[in-house]
């Protein structure tokens, strides 16, 4: 097969990915609403941040976090299957989870930036 087929088979196809995804497409019943996932990480985050400073051994930070992780889910009244799901899912389209990844990440700065001058 010639090179310069080979070339644009392959644009085709990486161009045919890039349109295909998220435009139009719903979100799946099962899967979290993009709000509750930054809600939920932002509050991942906040309890790995808290235990990633305690001086603990591994299978302790990991039961710690594995606590706290049930409490976030009790809190949010969602189950393990279905953020596990739905974090999948994000993953496979990028557009939401960049969209995700921003909104926790400036969440995240505002929070410092609160803590460090006591206000907004």
């Amino acid at each position: 097969m010639d090179v310069s087929v080979i070339k644009k088979v392959l644009v085709l196809v990486v161009a045919l990915s890039l349109f295909s995804c998220g435009k139009g497409e719903e979100v799946p019943e099962n899967i979290l609403s993009k709000e509750k996932m930054v809600s939920l990480l932002i509050e991942m985050r906040l309890a790995e941040g808290r235990v990633a400073t305690l001086t603990l051994s591994n299978d302790s930070s990991l039961n710690l976090f594995s606590e706290l992780e049930k409490s976030i889910f009790e809190k949010h009244e969602v189950d393990s299957l279905t953020y596990i799901t739905s974090y999948q899912y994000y993953l496979l389209h990028p557009r939401e989870a960049l969209y995700i990844t921003d909104a926790v990440i400036d969440s995240l700065k505002v929070r410092q930036q609160i803590k460090e001058t006591g206000h907004k």
